[in-house]
């Protein structure tokens, strides 16, 4: 059983000052009666051991657009301007309304995720501090009420993280665009929130950067005539297989209108009769590359009867098998594909068990919260060191100069780059910004009893 108790009190020290407008959310175990430190020595230095296991959802992607073009980094000079102390307002669901604390210990339910976001951002907030940061933050429960009183109270802010709902991060994304107060995304992927925005940073990359990375870690290993790209004969996955086709042919400077990958269209009886599905596909003393562009849980089933047909067909050929976090999140696909088959799985915020610093990071959360950190812990401390750091190093402009970043935080890095949608501004307006999206992505892949980094 877990037990939630007030946090009205302020983080230790003078600098920080935390506003909360809910009465949740820092862990108590009833099995352990412990007292619990407010002012840590060391920072979290952060591993662990990791064998096949449950599998983690962290990566779990909200996407709706259809494929679209990004555009390339765009270089803008910003002056810089600097506070003796910045406010910050956090928007997070906790939905306090409808409290239940049988859900706070529910692996897996969005109030423990939440729950173990909000506990990563507070212990990054307290490393900042310790490194002299100023802030006075502002927690709010974006899950209860309407929002646009909420933000009407922050135009004086300095920046605003969140909220998680689409409709209301268009909302807030308007009023801080009008208001210029940045804006952090630190959920959502999506190419039509912002437009026009130089405030709007969007953490979680579009599906077209999951599609690129792939295409790029491919062509880095493999001959195009090793890799075949798989889909179904729909609408769909013909637009996804469309542009995997132009991300490759940019990267080979392949002449306009011509198609450098291969392309294998699956007959899906084919799947669950006893008919051959890959032919004659595969080549010998070579190893033979199948990109999965399916990224959705519709997806699922057919992935695994194409997974499991490989496997079945391959007999002493070599494959290998790029796809998206689906492939790691769904419960049908075990880690023995991942071995026969040489899974690698494209994903933007991965938790490596064995990282020392990992290890520590979750031995410092139990001793804080007396509780075990999910992973969504690990992504609201990255997330909040991050932007936190680089507010303090470059100001209120930070947004422009986050490019410049390019640490290993606990479970990812950050590659922010200026987007810019439309083709005529990328060309002929090179100070033109929709908004900041990150793009980095890692290529996890299986080997021996865990999954690493490629």
């Amino acid at each position: 059983m877990i037990s939630v108790r007030n946090l009205l009190q302020p983080l230790s020290g003078n600098k920080i000052f935390v506003i909360f407008l809910i009465s949740i959310l820092s862990f108590t175990s009833c099995k352990t009666k412990k007292k619990i430190s407010d002012t840590p020595k060391t920072r979290p230095s952060t591993s662990q051991p990791t064998r096949p296991g449950p599998k983690s959802k962290v990566d779990t992607i909200r996407w709706t657009e259809s494929v679209l073009d990004n555009a390339d980094a765009i270089v803008v000079e910003q002056s810089a301007e600097f506070k003796t102390n910045y406010k910050l307002a956090i928007l997070i669901p906790f939905e306090s309304n409808r409290y239940e604390p049988s859900q706070f210990e529910r692996f897996g339910s969005k109030e423990n995720r939440f729950a173990n976001y909000y506990n990563g951002v507070k212990l990054a907030l307290e490393e900042l501090e310790r490194e002299g940061a100023n802030f006075t933050v502002k927690i709010i429960d974006s899950g209860v009420g309407n929002l646009n009183p909420k933000l009407n109270q922050l135009k004086d802010f300095d920046l605003i993280i969140g909220p998680y709902s689409r409709d209301q991060l268009k909302e807030t994304a308007l009023f801080c665009k009008k208001n210029e107060i940045v804006n952090v995304s630190p959920w959502q992927a999506s190419s039509k929130i912002a437009k026009d925005n130089p405030y709007h940073i969007q953490l979680r990359p579009n599906q077209t950067a999951y599609y690129d990375a792939m295409v790029k870690h491919a062509l880095s290993k493999y001959d195009v005539d090793q890799i075949w790209m798989v889909g179904r004969d729909t609408k769909t996955d013909s637009g996804r297989i469309n542009y995997f086709q132009r991300s490759a042919a940019a990267l080979l400077n392949t002449p306009k209108g011509q198609n450098p990958l291969n392309e294998y269209i699956v007959d899906v009886d084919s799947l669950i009769n006893d008919a051959t599905t890959y032919d004659e596909l595969f080549i010998e003393d070579k190893e033979n590359v199948f990109l999965f562009p399916q990224w959705s849980s519709e997806d699922e089933p057919f992935l695994y009867d194409c997974l499991r047909k490989l496997a079945v067909e391959k007999g002493s050929n070599d494959l290998v098998v790029y796809g998206m976090p689906v492939m790691i999140d769904s419960e049908k696909i075990s880690f023995d594909y991942f071995q026969n088959l040489d899974i690698h799985v494209t994903r933007a915020k991965w938790v490596d068990r064995h990282d020392p610093k990992v290890k520590s990071f979750r031995k410092y959360y139990f001793d804080r919260f007396n509780a075990l950190a999910e992973d969504d812990a690990l992504d609201g401390y990255d997330m909040m060191l991050f932007i936190g750091a680089n507010l303090i190093k470059d100001g209120k402009t930070f947004q422009h100069t986050l490019d410049q970043d390019n640490s290993r935080y606990l479970q990812t890095s950050f590659d922010i780059q200026k987007v810019s949608l439309s083709e005529t501004d990328r060309l002929e307006n090179f100070n033109k910004i929709d908004y900041f999206e990150n793009r980095n992505l890692d290529i996890i892949r299986f080997r021996k009893d865990r999954l690493i980094r490629d």
